[in-house]
């Protein structure tokens, strides 16, 4: 009777420790990237006046907003080495692949360096605009069809 117990205890705190190694893991640093997604959709629509507009709002404005958008790029950078086993967990938990968290993140910093610049040319919201198109579709951010750059802007 007593190893019955011992053995029931045993496997409760065996069951217990691996839930929370795979809480901790792998299901924590998930949730921690889909955070990181919202956060840039709601910074594209937040801050869509700054990308569509670089040069126009004051320094503190834009410096703020490059920065933001700089942070946002690093964090999915940083998500890809906290997730274990990265393309397996992937397609798992529905995630973008790796190249498109690259490709969304290059394209953040993109925004972040387009946005200190002065407007050298009159097509910058144009490129601004594709680049918000790029994050968004590669981090499977909706954005409606009249949101779009049309194709033969592009």
């Amino acid at each position: 009777m007593n190893s019955t117990v011992f053995l029931t205890v045993l496997s409760g705190v065996i069951t217990f420790v691996i839930g929370q190694l795979v809480l901790k893991l792998v299901i924590d640093p998930v949730q921690e990237l889909k955070k990181t997604i919202a956060q840039i959709s709601h910074s594209m629509i937040e801050r869509a006046n700054v990308i569509a507009n670089p040069g126009v709002p004051n320094d503190e404005v834009m410096n703020e907003t490059s920065r933001h958008f700089r942070q946002l790029s690093s964090q999915l950078h940083a998500h890809l080495y906290l997730i274990p086993l990265f393309n397996v967990t992937a397609k798992i938990f529905r995630l973008p692949t790796k190249e498109k968290i690259l490709a969304a993140s290059s394209s953040l910093i993109g925004l972040s360096n387009s946005i200190l610049r002065p407007s050298t040319t009159e097509h910058i919201h144009n490129h601004n605009a594709k680049r918000v198109e790029n994050v968004c579709d590669s981090l499977g951010i909706y954005i409606a069809e009249g949101g779009r750059v049309p194709k033969n802007q592009a």
